[in-house]
């Protein structure tokens, strides 16, 4: 059996093909009733199965054609379709001369099983006693079809952009209220910081200074044990200090508005640079900062970013005396434009990259790198209010790249 799929669905066509042809059918396809009239005219199918709405020529129109051809019009004509699916497409499909209408998707099995229940069956009408339409009486209840189907459309239409105008009605509504929530969040936080920076800073302070001075007035009173005690107490005391004022300093830098504009990296690396320069001008660091590093963003925050990623190269290539390298330059990450800090010094196992990114984590022991471990915890923060990504690679003892991008 030679079968004609007229559908403007290649997916579609594909799927009634390989059910056909597994089946030992022969079929040939058409995207539109113009080119199925075409085909149906050459090669002379067994059976047409044809969508209704298509391009060029719709399958009612193709079915009308048809039916003007002494030749063609015994042909079976069964409709496959998805949209026109109510009882008037139906009566006038079948009033055109259609075997049927079947209701897209049915299973490749159930669609064959259908097709060969109804060639079985005797038409109600044979094909060749069927006069096909005049031209004004198909066009007028064609007309009708698509008005009415046009008609039931618009509606959907109407019901869908009416609940979607609830439904944003509604977003914004919980917009508003989350936003309330945030900015009274935001407000309990910046209390929560103001206590922790005066009302927790004053007994440390207070424990600090009490232990320095009992090591300076008592000494003669105290044994080494005691003195040792006393001075722990006093670095730990100013060591939690220290945290505090770190985790103040994320605090600030998580909050607040983004000003962004057009950024010069390559010049907020060099100045930088310069600062770390001035501040140790005992060491002989070569910099080198590739130019036209340009990007949008808080320039601010991106600064602090650099004075992050940059110091710690600063600090960690001390070890390597005056062949001590520090690059700035420009690369992609995940496709995205970025900006990546490349050191030759001390590195570290990439085991270990995670913690790198936590506040108070740290690779290295305080005595050999000092800092307060917050550093590249400030960083990532930024980076991701930014909408951005930070990544790192490294190596024991060869150094390390960081790369984000913004």
């Amino acid at each position: 059996m030679k079968v004609l799929v007229v559908d403007d669905s290649r997916n579609d066509r594909k799927i009634i093909r390989y059910n056909f042809e597994w089946h030992g059918c022969q079929v040939v396809e058409a995207s539109n009733g113009k080119k199925g009239l075409e085909l149906a005219a050459a090669e002379r199918p067994d059976l047409i199965i044809s969508d209704c709405l298509m391009p060029v020529m719709d399958g009612f129109q193709f079915l009308h054609e048809i039916k003007k051809f002494q030749d063609l019009r015994s042909i079976p004509f069964i409709f496959y379709s998805a949209v026109y699916t109510g009882s008037r497409e139906a009566e006038m499909a079948t009033s055109l001369g259609a075997r049927a209408f079947l209701v897209k998707p049915m299973r490749p099995e159930e669609l064959w099983e259908e097709v060969g229940r109804l060639l079985a069956a005797e038409p109600a009408e044979p094909a060749e006693e069927q006069k096909p339409w005049r031209e004004e009486e198909f066009l007028r209840n064609y007309s009708q079809l698509v008005a009415g189907k046009l008609e039931e459309m618009v509606r959907e239409l109407s019901e869908t952009n009416e609940s979607l105008l609830r439904l944003n009605g509604e977003l914004e509504r919980r917009v508003v209220e989350r936003t309330s929530q945030l900015e009274a969040a935001n407000r309990e936080l910046d209390m929560f910081s103001y206590s922790i920076s005066h009302d927790l800073r004053a007994p440390l302070r207070h424990l600090e200074g009490f232990s320095q001075a009992l090591i300076e007035e008592y000494a003669a009173k105290l044994n080494h044990t005691g003195k040792e005690y006393l001075e722990r107490l006093r670095k730990s005391a100013l060591r939690l200090t220290d945290m505090i004022d770190a985790l103040l300093e994320l605090s600030r830098h998580s909050r607040g508005k983004l000003v962004k504009e057009s950024v010069d990296l390559s010049s907020l690396a060099r100045e930088v640079a310069a600062q770390l320069a001035r501040s140790q001008p005992e060491r002989k660091v070569s910099f080198e900062v590739a130019e036209g590093m340009m990007v949008r963003g808080d320039a601010r925050l991106l600064k602090v970013v650099l004075e992050q990623l940059i110091g710690n190269a600063w600090k960690f290539t001390e070890p390597r005396g005056d062949e001590a390298l520090v690059e700035v330059f420009a690369t992609e990450l995940d496709g995205r434009p970025a900006c990546a800090v490349r050191d030759n010094g001390v590195g570290f196992e990439m085991g270990y990259a995670d913690k790198l990114f936590s506040p108070f984590q740290r690779l290295h022991a305080q005595n050999e790198f000092p800092g307060r471990g917050i550093g590249l915890a400030i960083a990532r923060r930024i980076i991701t209010r930014h909408g951005g990504k930070i990544e790192t690679k490294a190596e024991l003892g060869k150094g390390a790249t960081f790369t984000f991008a913004v």
